[in-house]
């Protein structure tokens, strides 16, 4: 080898290694490797992340910063990643300094493909318009009785039945998986009017069901990589990005074929005839022109929001109260008292119904159940942050521009 050859091959590992031990010092958390950062911990922990974030975080008293791909250059721009639960620290992150701390380009650039710009994938304004959008309609009289009408539906005609039928047959049933097709063609029929009936008899598979799951499965893999890998992944078509923009196509299609069938019957429609109260008719009755696009978004938005997030919430609910048959009892004791004093002490006419809203109104315990339920297990335990300019927490913790940024808000795993 030439000498000079050499020497500038020595030179560039001396100045690696100088630069490698410098970074490392100021890093907890996992082990960083050269090169490699902490890839390795998160690919070897991809089947239990939670838990492995979980137990980083107790033995780094609530807040330490890793690197992922410890890279000069690349690991300033997307590498380093400050992971924190502390309280004071959310609340700064989340409440006096939320202008600082957006989604950022990472966030936006994995989930593109799926939610484009939508409600969870957008920053500043375009956030802030669909917020208020979306706030105004859910407000609204109508949209909350399309959802009673929509979930009154699904527990009576479909939830209840399968559950006795297993009491009468005497069999298991999976209840995670049954609340969350209950939740998935619930918020269906609330997006876009349309029942994809995964709750029905013999539980179907549901194909636009079953490609949304393996797209944001596809797209959440994308988080355990460096962007530049991810983006390689998909440019070269290689392991879960070919099921990405598969699954993507058949989402598309079938969102597609909605839109224009409720464009048609809007056009078409009879002043006296009933009006379409779903969120994706009420955007298109707007005065506002939105693009198929950005309609398509709207929907695989609060798909999003409300599908995952309302079964895993059930589930642990269920779960917690199973493990804690005095707060069953006490849950049960209320449902009772607020039924005899709305629906008489028949029993049998109980059932007749699913709760109505006024009556929901009147369980303190059971919402303080839930509510003790999300604080234990939140259905959304982590966030990604992208740091705006330099920032300092009251816990002395410092945040530096163009960093990402992990919340946690649990320290448990799950």
């Amino acid at each position: 080898m030439d000498i000079s050859l050499a020497l500038l091959l020595f030179t560039a590992v001396t100045c690696y290694l100088l630069w490698f031990t410098f970074i490392s010092k100021s890093l907890k958390g996992p082990r960083v490797w050269p090169l490699l950062g902490s890839l390795p911990g998160l690919i070897e922990n991809a089947d239990r992340m939670h838990d492995w974030i979980a137990d980083n975080l107790r033995a780094c008293a609530g807040t330490y910063q890793t690197c992922i791909c410890a890279v000069p250059f690349l690991a300033r721009k997307q590498g380093l990643v400050t992971v924190t639960c502390d309280p004071k620290n959310l609340e700064h992150i989340l409440k006096a300094r939320f202008d600082n701390y957006p989604k950022g380009p990472t966030w936006q650039a994995v989930f593109h493909d799926l939610l484009g710009q939508g409600i969870f994938n957008s920053d500043g304004d375009t956030w802030l318009f669909q917020r208020k959008t979306a706030a105004l309609e859910f407000t609204t009289r109508t949209l909350r009785q399309a959802m009673a009408r929509w979930v009154n539906r699904a527990i009576k005609n479909r939830f209840c039945p399968i559950l006795k039928a297993a009491q009468l047959d005497v069999k298991p049933v999976d209840l995670q998986d049954l609340l969350l097709r209950l939740t998935f063609d619930n918020i269906c029929g609330l997006t876009f009017g349309k029942d994809p009936e995964t709750l029905a008899l013999g539980l179907p598979d549901n194909t636009f069901a079953s490609a949304f799951d393996r797209a944001t499965e596809a797209t959440l893999q994308r988080f355990i990589f460096p962007e530049v890998i991810w983006k390689l992944k998909k440019w070269l078509r290689l392991g879960m990005e070919v099921s990405l923009s598969r699954s993507l196509v058949h989402v598309d299609e079938y969102l597609s074929g909605i839109i224009d069938t409720r464009k048609l019957e809007l056009m078409t429609q009879q002043k006296d005839a009933n009006p379409h109260d779903d969120l994706l008719s009420r955007f298109m009755k707007k005065k506002e022109s939105y693009s198929d696009e950005f309609l398509r978004y709207v929907a695989l938005n609060f798909i999003l929001a409300g599908r995952d997030t309302s079964s895993v919430a059930l589930s642990w609910f269920f779960w917690l109260v199973i493990q804690n048959p005095r707060v069953e009892t006490k849950i049960l004791h209320e449902i009772c008292t607020v039924l005899i004093e709305t629906r008489g002490s028949d029993v049998d006419r109980w059932a007749d119904e699913p709760l109505a809203f006024e009556e929901v109104d009147r369980l303190v315990y059971l919402k303080a159940a839930l509510s003790e339920t999300l604080r234990l297990y939140p259905s959304v335990p982590e966030d990604s942050k992208h740091v705006v300019a330099d920032d300092v927490c009251r816990t002395v913790h410092s945040f530096r521009r163009a960093r990402r940024l992990h919340t946690r808000y649990t320290r448990r795993g799950g």
